[in-house]
């Protein structure tokens, strides 16, 4: 019958669409070059790998071959062993290989014209070239020199996302005041980009020199809740942008964070369905303690704060920082100890009154001397009120389950959309992994458990950027609880999925 059919498309000079599927079938078997070059035979084998990528695609690779070269091969090879169209690229690299020949060899592989970012990373979440599982490699753990794929390796994941539009947009911070912070400018590229329509989706990478916590507020109180935000708030970057027309230059600007943003094309084919994007968290922190007021803040050159405080409900008794941080490590043993710190702020949006909004901020405690606290970042303010929190195995491992949970939701649920998950990404902290758990894969069981095959690209770090609406935390927002977009010893998870069109389309 298919003989057939085949005898009667030829003589028509067209394939049916029985065939169609025979060819898509074959096409998709063949890897990415071989595919190029299929579209090029003719009209109809152009029309058929087309119609094969109008909808999304997403693929990522782990290489721990401690040779540069090599990886990038590795996981190149891996990624286009399939047909995909690159619309972005992401890579996390270990800290033995250089952030800068990196980026250079990426773009010089895929090509330019591509928004890509080049991470170094505390650690690395991916699909490993040689067992094809997925595993977790924290750079933070073991012994590098007998083990030198502890820091090294690198992931990289390609995506393609027909429907919608990928840009990458840098945040200046002038050389003569790197304390200033061009947000105005940053959000107005971002929102001029992205027209009548929000962001779908935003990847936030914040340069570790910086304090990311006022910057991502400020896009947390900007955008709408619709908007996922994600990224690495301590992040050591490079980036390729799509539009190189306009660029900062070096001597003059540090780049204090970066923007991969995904926004709706409002030209998008009807034979198109929806790319969604979905965000939910996996906390591993536990409050403990009596409310805390501050009194005074001095902030350091090094972006760390001296605060000292009183106990709430007795204000005139300074907290003394040597008495209570022996206290809490006697108690507490090994825990990361930090405050969380909530803050009422106005933010401005470049247009209309500023809006103000209450967050949780949370800051890594170093140390003390007399009635002074130090911690990490700063924008603490007298009044400002926190509790001390802990990082804590149990309460990551419930909350990891519960993420599982959320993410489940997207496809079981009694909805009548049918979304199917075609890649994720994991943004967990270096304080987790085999360090809290005492064993790997615990942060990427959440996709591993619901999307089984489902590409994922991950990576350790220190300030997991979430905010937006996140699955499983709607009534929290409801309440007005304050909102927290830094966090701290926590894993993010970012699922992509893809809603097809509620009717067949095809190409003519």
């Amino acid at each position: 019958m298919a003989a057939a059919q085949l005898k009667t498309g030829r003589e028509q000079g067209v394939f049916s669409r029985v065939d169609d599927d025979i060819l898509q079938n074959i096409l998709g078997r063949l890897p990415g070059v071989a595919f190029a070059s299929a579209a090029c035979v003719n009209t109809t084998w152009n029309k058929n790998c087309s119609h094969m990528l109008s909808r999304p695609k997403f693929a990522s690779a782990l290489s721990l071959n401690p040779d540069l070269h090599n990886a990038i091969d590795e996981v190149l090879a891996e990624i286009f062993s399939k047909p995909i169209r690159p619309d972005f690229v992401v890579a996390y690299i270990g800290t033995n290989f250089s952030l800068e020949e990196t980026h250079q060899l990426i773009t010089e592989k895929i090509g330019s014209g591509i928004p890509i970012i080049t991470n170094r990373a505390m650690g690395l979440i991916g699909t490993d070239v040689e067992t094809r599982n997925l595993r977790e490699v924290n750079c933070a753990h073991g012994n590098s020199a007998r083990n030198p794929e502890i820091n090294g390796g690198l992931v990289v994941s390609v995506g393609f996302v027909p429907g919608l539009k990928v840009e990458i947009f840098p945040l200046p911070s002038p050389r003569h005041a790197p304390h200033l912070l061009m947000m105005e400018h940053f959000v107005r590229d971002i929102l001029s980009y992205s027209g009548p329509l929000p962001p779908s989706c935003m990847m936030m990478f914040g340069d570790k020199h910086f304090d990311m916590n006022l910057v991502v507020a400020a896009l947390d109180a900007i955008m709408p809740d619709k908007t996922a935000i994600v990224g690495d708030a301590s992040a050591s970057f490079m980036y390729t942008r799509r539009n190189e027309t306009r660029n900062y230059s070096s001597d003059l600007f540090y780049i204090a964070g970066a923007a991969l943003v995904f926004v709706k094309d409002q030209h998008k084919p009807d034979y198109m369905g929806e790319i969604e994007f979905h965000v939910t968290l996996s906390p591993g922190l536990m409050p403990f303690g009596p409310q805390i007021k501050t009194i005074s803040s001095y902030e350091t050159p090094t972006h760390s704060s001296w605060i000292s405080a009183v106990m709430s409900e007795f204000e005139g008794v300074f907290i003394d920082s040597h008495t209570i941080l022996r206290e809490l490590q006697s108690q507490l043993g090994m825990s990361d100890i930090y405050t969380g710190v909530t803050k009422t702020r106005q933010y401005h949006n470049g247009a209309g009154p500023p809006v103000s909004m209450t967050t949780l901020n949370f800051h890594e405690v170093r140390g003390g001397y007399g009635n002074y606290i130090l911690v990490d970042g700063v924008g603490i303010q007298p009044d400002d009120v926190f509790f001390f929190y802990h990082s804590d195995a149990a309460t990551a491992l419930n909350t990891v389950d519960y993420a599982s949970d959320n993410l489940q939701t997207l496809v079981h649920n009694d909805s009548d959309i049918q979304r199917e998950v075609f890649g994720g990404f994991i943004f967990s902290s270096n304080k987790r992994g085999i360090s809290l758990f005492n064993r790997r894969n615990v942060d990427c069981k959440p996709f591993v458990d619901n999307f089984p095959g489902v590409p994922v690209a991950g990576m350790f770090g220190n300030g997991e950027i979430a905010c937006g609406a996140l699955l499983g935390e709607e009534e929290n927002q409801e309440l007005g609880h304050p909102r927290c977009c830094v966090h701290a010893c926590s894993s993010v998870y970012l699922a992509m999925t893809y809603v097809p069109p509620q009717a067949p389309y095809y190409l003519e």
